[in-house]
């Protein structure tokens, strides 16, 4: 991003986090001793950095080792630079189906894992910016290891500004016959969640498809939240047929395009249970819909409808990385609710549209573990994502010196957020310099969250006893006596782990 003509100031909110003291992924890299060099790609969990210089770009973890990097030959003078990617922070899959899995004693495939996922569906609090900005928030930590210390980056948009503009809504409904039982009964209740956050005015769409494809709305403005006619439309879609896919994505993005409004959310919701295959043209027509150009285009949210025993995960994780939207997992009709009713703004909107983040790290220091999308030294090579209203981008890795007797804690990192307004498409930008030592000397509840639901993704990988013991352990320190339903209902999943044995 070019000609950056704002700055945040002292409006900006610092908070400041934990360190893990004990975490099994921390445990991991220490007993490797070195560093992998992760495979090409953008999609995965912890990456494990190699020697220096930092890789272009990180996915799923590292397992082709190479030697620990040295101070030798490091220039003092050029400190270490890279761009960093957490997927679309509404992207929240994977921990949803998971935990659907758990609760019916099933074992999750370690595919299914997508650690940034799990920070962005588990809430973490962070103060909110005055109303068009947006904050950074470091979170500093020691580890048990000389020389590490656990980074998290919080990059936190303002909340959701009321009454919100209004929506036109297109639905892509998989009526296919797979979808007979609980898949299409949470694409009931995922209509009906949706109704009950509209308002008088909203423009709702509808397309159904199986063998071939109906319109059953098309331009309906609704009279309110509830409206009658979206209501019967959920209740009246039946699962039978074949699957059509593309002919169902065709209709419902010309549905969308044909009721598009400027200073309206444009969005086509796709329903499924992810049976159907996703072709080249498919992934051709929601980039060109989803791209921003003269004016914001028309984004697509993935519904998955499950069961988790037989979903494929993998329709809806393309189509949302396409269409540049939130991709949500219902386990059951409630969670519909959630999603679209309490969370609506987060899950629909957009407050920042393109946030590139740049940190900045002392000469000595280099990626040691990596728990978001990708990360790298060209930042045309980790493309830009939205950020919804009352939402944070959560960066959460580990950083590891070359030499512990190197790091001084004067020395610093810089944080740099750079956005465009969703709207006017203003360039916008925030930074925050700290000292390792105010970074360390601040206290740091959001870290111990953070890294108590990493612990937990990360054991789900490679399930071991050890693994969840020390899941647990954070968890609790995480709490630090304080109700949390969240690390809570984390802290029940692990218990129903096949391979977890009560001690």
């Amino acid at each position: 991003m070019k000609n950056v003509v704002f700055v945040g100031s002292a409006a900006l909110s610092l908070v400041v986090a934990v360190g893990l003291a004990a975490c099994g992924a921390d445990e991991a890299g220490s007993e490797y001793g070195n560093y992998a060099q992760p495979p090409g790609g953008s999609s995965g969990g912890d990456v494990a950095a190699p020697p220096a210089p930092p890789p272009s770009q990180g996915n799923d973890a590292g397992t082709d080792a190479a030697a620990p990097f040295a101070c030798d030959g490091l220039d003092k003078d050029s400190p270490v630079i890279l761009y960093l990617s957490a997927d679309d922070s509404n992207s929240m899959g994977s921990p949803v189906q998971i935990r659907e899995l758990l609760n019916k004693g099933i074992t999750p495939s370690a595919s299914l894992v997508r650690t940034y996922e799990f920070l962005n569906y588990y809430r973490i609090q962070y103060p909110a910016p005055p109303t068009g900005d947006l904050s950074i928030l470091p979170h500093l930590g020691e580890t048990k290891v000389a020389g590490e210390l656990d980074l998290q980056l919080g990059v936190r948009s303002y909340d959701a500004v009321k009454p919100r503009r209004p929506v036109t809504i297109t639905f892509v409904l998989d009526t296919s016959g797979s979808m007979s039982g609980e898949p299409i009964e949470r694409e009931r209740a995922t209509i009906t969640a949706i109704a009950q956050s509209l308002s008088e005015g909203d423009i709702v769409n509808a397309v159904t498809w199986n063998t071939s494809n109906n319109i059953v709305l098309s331009g309906h403005k609704v009279t309110g939240p509830n409206d009658p006619q979206v209501l019967a439309m959920a209740q009246s879609i039946e699962a039978s047929g074949g699957t059509d896919l593309s002919s169902g994505l065709a209709v419902g993005y010309q549905l969308a395009g044909q009721h598009y409004g400027t200073g309206r959310l444009n969005r086509v919701i796709l329903i499924s249970d992810g049976g159907a295959n996703v072709g080249v043209t498919d992934e051709d027509l929601i980039g060109l819909q989803s791209e921003d150009a003269d004016k914001e285009g028309i984004y697509l949210v993935g519904v998955g409808a499950g069961p988790g025993e037989n979903y494929n995960d993998l329709l809806m994780d393309t189509v949302t990385d396409k269409g540049r939207g939130a991709y949500v997992y219902l386990d059951d009709p409630a969670e519909a609710t959630r999603m679209f009713v309490d969370r609506f703004d987060e899950t629909m909107e957009v407050a920042a549209r393109g946030v590139q983040v740049e940190i900045t790290l002392p000469w000595y220091m280099r990626m040691f573990k990596f728990y978001g999308e990708e990360y790298s030294t060209n930042p045309e090579e980790v493309e830009p994502q939205h950020l919804a209203p009352s939402d944070a981008m959560i960066f959460n890795q580990v950083i590891k010196a070359c030499d512990p007797s190197v790091v001084d804690p004067n020395d610093s990192i810089t944080v740099v957020a750079r956005w465009k307004t969703p709207l006017t498409y203003l360039d916008r930008e925030v930074k925050v310099t700290m000292t390792l030592a105010e970074l360390l000397a601040a206290p740091k509840p959001q870290l111990a969250k953070g890294k108590a639901i990493v612990a937990y993704a990360e054991a789900l990988k490679i399930p071991s006893q050890e693994a969840f013991q020390s899941a647990l352990a954070l968890i609790e320190e995480a709490k630090a006596g304080a109700p949390d339903p969240e690390l809570d209902e984390i802290a029940s999943l692990i218990a129903k782990h096949p391979a977890f044995v009560k001690p």
